[in-house]
């Protein structure tokens, strides 16, 4: 489920398009689509500006190369596998920050972990020990904890399984037509 803050995020982004295609481009805002923008998502905001020509200045600000469009947040946004990989590091931090050691998954954390956010995998496996198993074959260095490194290895076991049951899928709908 994703944060408020995500959510806000979504909700900007979408804004910021519905205006932005108004006259086809769908990527920069002109400054009649920042108008009409303002007017009708920000028109509180524009009535307690004291200056009449704010939606120029604020226009100036955001054209930052002079063409009379604006990019959405200068073109900052992450990509999809941006945000990916952050979120991969936010959660293993999440969780190895348990125990004091913020750079390890003890094996209370791990298995927090994988039963938090990555239960239905967790649920499929036959093996009750399923855990124990993959600690072991992750600590690579067998200290009893797993590093970030040793952690992305699991993560890429399992965008790698995902990803040829994702092509059977494929191959199985092609076969189909």
């Amino acid at each position: 489920m994703p944060s408020e803050l995500e959510r806000s995020m979504e909700s900007l982004i979408m804004v910021f398009h519905l205006y932005s295609e108004k006259d086809g481009d769908g990527n920069t805002l002109s400054k009649k689509e920042l108008k009409e923008l303002m007017k009708t998502e920000l028109a509180s905001f524009l009535k307690s500006q004291k200056d009449p020509a704010a939606i120029d200045t604020i226009m100036k600000d955001l054209d930052q190369n002079g063409d009379g469009k604006c990019i959405l947040l200068s073109a900052a946004m992450p990509s999809q596998l941006e945000r990916s990989l952050q979120s991969l590091i936010t959660v293993f931090h999440r969780y190895a920050d348990k125990d004091g050691d913020c750079n390890t998954l003890s094996k209370k954390e791990l298995k927090e972990l994988m039963q938090t956010e990555l239960g239905s995998f967790l649920k499929s496996q036959k093996d009750p020990a399923a855990i124990d198993k993959i600690m072991k074959d992750l600590d690579q260095n067998g200290d009893g904890k797993v590093n970030f490194e040793e952690f992305v290895s699991l993560v890429v076991g399992l965008s790698i399984a995902c990803e040829q049951i994702y092509q059977l899928h494929t191959q199985k709908a092609s076969a189909k037509k």
